[in-house]
């Protein structure tokens, strides 16, 4: 430990130096208090120890400039005098001083106080830091299930690994949840989550065999973690996964309705298996994706065979943040063409990643694991400023009337500050703000819905464009849905491939256009590859579309030859507007 001595009497000074060092102190002496001020910037003593009368800057002098600085607010300080009097002593404590002693002092007396302070000082900084620990779990807590957030979990699982000697981790992911929140509303789909959380608290913390750093999180959506401690072997891992299912399985009595749900789930153990938290998450959830095509209330054990995905998923993840760093990632641009016109109204800018030797990487396969890994937010910073620089460009070249989408990541509204980063693209851009669009998903607005609305807004209030992207293929209602300031409805392509053949799909983008068109938005749909498609889409008022049958996502210098209009990619006549 550092103690700072500020003492005016040379002879004095060196007997307290004497006493402290001989108790193993660090001591840093001054003879005034503007000395001592410098010394306590330079050095970051553990305590002060000061007299009262000092030239240049006395000792009241020196413990308010002390307690008036943010870092050096809690620094015990111990004052000297010469002086029995209780003015003196008032003066100082008011300023800000811990503790008091007369000279000459006692080294009993001197010691026993200095002890005091530092253990005392100890105690608070521990404290604080409890205090700053909960509060950042506390905002890592998923308001929903009051479980930990994935981030959390991380974190308790990293605990684990560095505490124990083996450590099991189970996947779960509900089976058929979505289709309660699109029958009967996410309302009820909340209150099931949140009864899956109670579930698996009482599963993994309170059950007969739970153990410290057992812990249950939510990873997102309707996917949940549970981490269990010194299992045995991986019979016992099966055993807890059977346990768990078996909970959850039990019937939902919510809002007057009684449901049931099946669980598939993905175990994986270190260090059998995974030498890290990353690769122990990887591994179970990809044994979960393997449980999920055998059926619902299905478990599967990661084992050998799923290595290869494995490996390749972690090839990509360190192959990822170098294709950042070297510019192999580039972005194509798919044209949106108006309906009645055929004329170009604007571009969706898409990812594509060329790899030295893997070759073309499609982004249904790098994205996830961009997600997972979290540096889908630089990227997708890339990709927002690499298309608004390219519709500057083609802005500056004399086309005009169109705009540019980007897609936004859950993550880049996950401790980051999306409207900050909307406007510095278009301040070094030079791109007017509605020629910018934003897409979000379903699933990113239902994420912490307060706090993505006011972002959403935000950026709404800066003059760019919001759209929701693959509407109808998650789970939003219309309670949620005329909440969000967006311009734009996307109906995915998962809907317009068997139309107007499938009377299911004819019945849902019906609804879709109409929805929108009473919300008062504009609807693009995705996927467009037929002359028939087209036409029935016209049928239905959708203003907007893009897909193969007029252009698939090309290089920007291609894209450029779309500004001079277009006609369906078929050897048939183009209908007349």
């Amino acid at each position: 430990m550092k103690i700072l001595i500020a003492e005016d009497e040379p002879s004095l000074r060196e007997n307290l130096q004497w006493m402290l060092e001989l108790e193993g102190f660090e001591v840093l002496a001054a003879s005034d208090g503007r000395e001592a001020l410098a010394l306590v910037g330079a050095h970051k003593p553990d305590l002060v120890l000061t007299d009262v009368m000092m030239p240049e800057l006395d000792g009241f002098g020196l413990v308010k400039a002390l307690r008036e600085s943010p870092l050096t607010a809690t620094l015990p300080i111990i004052m000297l005098t010469a002086r029995a009097d209780r003015t003196d002593t008032r003066i100082g404590m008011n300023l800000g001083a811990d503790d008091y002693l007369t000279k000459p002092c006692r080294r009993e007396e001197l010691l026993e106080a200095v002890q005091a302070r530092l253990e005392r000082s100890r105690i608070q900084q521990q404290a604080a830091q409890r205090m700053q620990l909960e509060v950042r779990q506390a905002m890592q807590i998923d308001t929903l299930t009051a479980l930990p957030g994935r981030d959390l979990f991380e974190q308790q699982l990293e605990n684990a690994l560095n505490s124990c000697a083996t450590v099991s981790l189970l996947c779960l992911g509900l089976d058929g949840f979505s289709k309660i929140n699109e029958s009967l509303g996410t309302g009820v789909g909340d209150l099931v989550l949140r009864e899956v959380g109670r579930r698996l608290q009482q599963c993994a913390l309170h059950g007969p065999h739970s153990r410290p750093f057992d812990a249950v999180g939510r990873l997102g959506g309707d996917q949940f973690a549970a981490c269990l401690v010194d299992l045995p072997d991986a019979s016992a891992l099966t055993s807890s996964a059977a346990g768990i299912m078996r909970a959850l399985s039990q019937p939902y009595l919510v809002s007057g309705h009684t449901l049931f749900l099946t669980t598939s789930v993905g175990g994986s153990a270190y260090p059998e298996q995974a030498d890290s938290v990353h690769a122990l998450l990887l591994n179970a959830e990809s044994a979960l994706h393997h449980a999920k095509p055998d059926g619902p209330g299905t478990y599967a054990y990661f084992d050998v065979a799923m290595n290869r995905r494995v490996a390749r998923s972690l090839l990509i993840h360190n192959e990822l943040h170098r294709a950042l760093e070297v510019g192999d990632l580039q972005l194509f641009y798919q044209p949106q063409v108006r309906i009645a016109t055929g004329e170009l109204v604007g571009f969706e800018a898409l990812l594509r990643w060329h790899h030295a030797t893997m070759g073309w990487i499609s982004p249904a396969e790098f994205i996830p694991v961009a997600e997972q890994s979290g540096i889908i937010v630089q990227i997708g910073e890339w990709v927002m400023h690499t298309a608004a620089r390219q519709a500057a460009q083609w802005l500056a070249r004399g086309q005009r009337d169109f705009r540019v989408a980007v897609n936004i990541s859950v993550r880049q509204f996950v401790g980051q500050d999306l409207p900050h980063l909307v406007q510095t693209v278009l301040g070094e851009t030079g791109l007017p703000p509605h020629m910018l669009e934003l897409e979000v998903t379903e699933s990113l607005a239902l994420h912490s819905v307060a706090s993505t609305l006011a972002i959403l807004h935000d950026c709404k209030a800066l003059g760019v464009h919001l759209a929701m992207d693959d509407f109808g293929t998650g789970y939003s209602s219309l309670a949620y849905l005329k909440r969000y300031p967006l311009d734009t409805l996307k109906i995915d392509q998962t809907f317009v491939r068997n139309i107007p053949h499938d009377r299911g799909d004819v019945a849902i983008t019906h609804a879709i256009v109409a929805m929108a068109h009473s919300f008062g938005m504009s609807v693009v749909a995705e996927g467009v590859e037929t002359r028939e498609q087209l036409e029935f889409l016209r049928s239905l008022g959708c203003e907007e579309v893009q897909g193969y049958l007029f252009s698939k996502p090309v290089p920007a210098d291609q894209a450029a030859a779309a500004f001079a209009g277009f006609a369906p990619q078929t050897r048939e006549v183009a209908p007349s507007a």
